[in-house]
């Protein structure tokens, strides 16, 4: 009886064209986390379920992957719950601040859409500074954020800012009550995806009255440039507390942000963006690529001050961002430039017969010294062959080693792209394919 091959839908298996361009996705993405001066750290793909439910909300909650074990055992949703456990865990550990790197995967039982970039079992990279409240914690993040992206291929990508007291103050406004306030966030979330008027009417449906929902709209709706926006609604609200204490707060945060040398108009202060995630206490920001709304935000983050001390005892502030790397791939190969390729190899090393296995081995042997990825074909097989799979497999250049090349002490280098050969030592294909 034979079973059949499948996959879980949301689940993925990465073939090697689809592993190389993650891995140098991947290489871009720790080499900028450690310019900046982040640590790496690894924490258990399960965790405890209590040490994850209630930190995110309860649509959030539901989304969580129950492994229904006996000891209360579910597979991790994010990584910024884990740190704050593990910051809990070994209070004497750290330095303070501590800049933390991670790039794991994380799971999420939700519906799975693979051209939005959205899977059930995906990686992020986060990068995350816990123990400061300061504002240039908060626009390092961003810059950070900003300036990776624009190296992973999006220049123009557009950072939405927002801050939740700011958010939480227009609530108050519209007459939200307070207890209901973090509901109202999680619906205001899914703007994006259901559009005005289904949050309204999900808002009306919820029990909220029509004025309140009116006025909100009203507000979180307005838009201009980021210090005509803030000068307008703090001069319109100037009497309540948490509105100018979060307008005072961005405003700094977008100040060292263009210290920075961010371009002001890659940021948008949106006082709509809310994160739909519980944790979150002072800004928030979130970034897409306009020419692909389809595609959703390429990242997203925000402070989280009172999260760590619910494991803690006391509150130790935090701010962080989450890259997605799966969702920034799935829209580098919907805008066409993803470089496919199914190996890394640069030089595949015939073997022109048995007799000569030496030194095709001895050559593949000296260019990997050097630093240039190789193979030795495996066979004897005819020449014409042995070209064709480096065709197939993208290899740029084909080494051939015969009698006549080996009395002449050179070798007959093929550049598969232009179709040239030449004669060459050893030390000049090292430099040519370097």
């Amino acid at each position: 009886m034979s079973i059949e091959p499948k996959l879980y839908r949301g689940m993925r298996d990465y073939l090697p064209q689809d592993m190389l361009s993650r891995e140098k996705m991947l290489e871009k993405v720790r080499e900028t986390f450690r310019r900046w001066g982040y640590a790496p750290l690894a924490t258990p793909a399960i965790e405890f379920k209590e040490i994850l439910t209630g930190k995110y909300g309860d649509m959030a909650d539901r989304l969580i992957y129950d492994l229904k074990h006996k000891s209360g055992l579910a597979l991790r949703y994010d990584l910024t719950v884990p740190l704050a456990r593990v910051v809990a865990m070994y209070p004497n550990d750290f330095p303070t601040p501590f800049k933390r790197y991670q790039i794991q995967e994380v799971w999420r039982a939700e519906r799975a859409q693979p051209r939005q970039g959205r899977f059930r079992e995906f990686l992020q990279c986060d990068v995350d500074i816990v123990g400061s409240d300061s504002p240039v914690a908060d626009a390092e993040i961003i810059a950070l954020s900003v300036q990776l992206l624009a190296e992973l291929g999006f220049p123009n990508a557009v950072t939405r800012v927002n801050h939740r007291s700011l958010l939480r103050g227009l609530m108050e406004i519209s007459k939200i009550p307070p207890e209901r306030e973090i509901e109202v966030c999680r619906i205001i979330d899914k703007l994006d995806k259901v559009g005005k008027t289904g949050i309204y009417e999900e808002l009306l449906t919820g029990g909220y009255p029509q004025k309140c929902v009116d006025t909100l709209f009203d507000i979180i709706l307005c838009s201009g440039e980021n210090r005509e926006l803030l000068d307008f609604v703090e001069d319109r609200y100037s009497d309540n507390e948490r509105i100018i204490g979060g307008i005072k707060n961005l405003r700094e945060v977008l100040k060292l942000v263009s210290d920075f040398g961010i371009p002001s108009d890659l940021l948008k202060v949106d006082l709509s963006l809310s994160r739909g995630l519980d944790y979150y206490t002072g800004t928030i920001f979130e970034s897409a690529n306009a020419e692909q709304p389809h595609i959703g935000s390429l990242t997203g983050g925000g402070r989280y001050d009172d999260l760590i001390g619910i494991f803690s005892g006391k509150q130790i502030p935090a701010v962080g961002i989450t890259i997605g790397l799966d969702r920034i791939l799935a829209a580098l190969k919907d805008a066409g430039k993803l470089e496919e390729r199914t190996t890394s190899t640069r030089v595949l090393v015939t073997v022109f017969d048995e007799k000569l296995f030496p030194d095709s081995i001895g050559l593949a042997t000296e260019l990997r010294k050097a630093g240039i990825p190789s193979e030795v074909y495996l066979e004897t097989r005819k020449l014409k062959q042995q070209f064709s799979y480096a065709d197939k497999l993208g290899i740029p250049f084909v080494a051939v080693i015969g009698e006549d090349e080996k009395k002449k002490g050179v070798i007959a280098l093929k550049d598969m792209k232009t179709g040239e050969q030449e004669n060459l030592t050893a030390r000049e294909i090292i430099e040519l394919a370097k």
